[in-house]
C-alpha cells in the first residue's frame, strides 16, 4: 500500500518528464519523434484494471491507448517508441501495469 501513497507523485513526475520532452520536440529543428503502435500484453486481468492503465497510458504525453484485443492486448500509439519498441512496451509494464496490478480493483 506504500506504492499507492507515492504513485500520484511518481505519475507527476512522469507527465511532466513527458511534457518536456514533447515541447523540447516541437522546439528543436530536428525533432525526434519515431512513432509506432505498440502491442501491450497485458497480464492483468480485471476489467477496472485494464481501464485504469488504459487511461494512465493515454493521460501521459506522448503515449495514447488506441484499442485491447481479446482482453490482453493492449493496442498503444507512442511517439518515441518506433526505435526500440520492445523496450517501450517493457517501460509501460514496469512503470503502470505493475501498479495497476497491486490495486484490488
Amino acid at each position: 500500500m506504500i506504492a499507492l501513497l507515492f504513485f500520484p507523485f511518481y505519475y507527476v513526475y512522469e507527465i511532466a518528464a513527458g511534457a518536456l520532452r514533447i515541447a523540447r520536440d516541437i522546439l528543436t529543428p530536428h525533432p525526434k519523434l519515431n512513432p509506432v503502435f505498440l502491442r501491450v500484453p497485458l497480464d492483468i486481468t480485471s476489467p477496472r484494471q485494464r481501464l485504469l492503465l488504459a487511461n494512465l497510458i493515454s493521460m501521459t504525453p506522448g503515449t495514447v491507448s488506441v484499442d485491447e484485443i481479446r482482453d490482453d492486448i493492449l493496442i498503444v500509439h507512442s511517439l518515441y517508441g518506433g526505435a526500440d519498441p520492445e523496450g517501450e512496451i517493457r517501460q509501460i509494464k514496469s512503470r503502470f501495469e505493475s501498479f495497476v496490478a497491486k490495486l484490488p480493483l
